[in-house]
């Protein structure tokens, strides 16, 4: 049986397991990971506009193309590579476990099966929503969101790099998955890692030299979204960078796994 149709296969099994009807990418990954980002884009616009137009005190700046997916880049991609973490803990850990071991001998085509659904779901659900956002935000709010352009350089960026981004950060999911043994803490490692300690970083000494290295935080600048980043590689090498920490990290979760399964 070629390696191809094996990891096929595996494709196929995760499509069973996490997207049927109590799977998490129904109920957990496109709710939270997609609808919760669009709904708060949406809400925050809405007010916008309204105090906008309005004699206040608060002055609201119109948004520009780089910043009209905000809540996609951070809050979307983040859900869906905590799905990942979970479901790559909770497939070599309780019930699942013996299963997928006589299942899935190889662990790194279950996670590599792991990683292209979940990774496939984020790229395209990301490619879809940002495109509605950027056509519907200047129509529904033009005083706030009127100079946007789904056309422009910014809009076709985030068009393709966004999905490229979302695709590797459920890599990087799959990875933390497999290298803590326990799933809950899978998921809480990765959540404080990205939405926490990377932008925390910058109060540490040397903090502003740091987190030019953080993979999410290079990741949210490869997308094309505005951040007070700007390393020295740009943004095409930013999003090299985090494919590089992808594998690095992915190899090691490999590593541990075949190990345990050794012993």
């Amino acid at each position: 049986m070629s390696a191809a149709t094996v990891l096929a296969r595996s494709v196929r099994a995760e499509g069973i397991r996490l997207g049927g009807g109590r799977g998490l990418l129904l109920r957990v990954a496109l709710p939270l990971g997609l609808g919760l980002p669009v709904a708060v884009t949406l809400a925050v616009a809405a007010v916008s506009e309204k105090l906008h137009g309005a004699d206040s005190l608060l002055q609201v700046r119109q948004v520009p193309t780089s910043n009209s997916v905000y809540w996609l880049v951070y809050l979307g991609v983040t859900v869906f590579a905590v799905v990942a973490a979970y479901a790559q803990g909770t497939a070599v850990r309780g019930p699942a476990a013996e299963v997928t071991r006589h299942g899935a001998p190889r662990p790194l085509t279950g996670m590599l099966g792991r990683w292209i659904l979940v990774g496939a779901a984020s790229a395209l659900g990301m490619v879809m929503c940002a495109f509605l956002l950027m056509v519907a935000l200047p129509a529904l709010f033009p005083a706030v969101y009127g100079q946007m352009e789904v056309a422009s350089a910014e809009g076709i960026r985030l068009l393709w790099a966004l999905p490229a981004y979302a695709f590797l950060a459920v890599g990087i999911g799959v990875a933390v998955g497999a290298l803590v043994p326990w799933p809950a803490a899978a998921v809480a490692v990765l959540t404080l890692w990205a939405l926490f300690i990377e932008n925390a970083a910058v109060m540490l000494p040397g903090g502003g030299d740091l987190i030019g290295w953080m993979p999410f935080l290079n990741g949210v600048y490869a997308s094309g979204q505005e951040i007070a980043l700007s390393p020295s590689w740009g943004r095409d090498g930013a999003l090299a960078y985090v494919a590089a920490v992808t594998a690095v990290l992915l190899a090691a979760g490999w590593a541990r796994l075949r190990g345990e399964r050794a012993r």
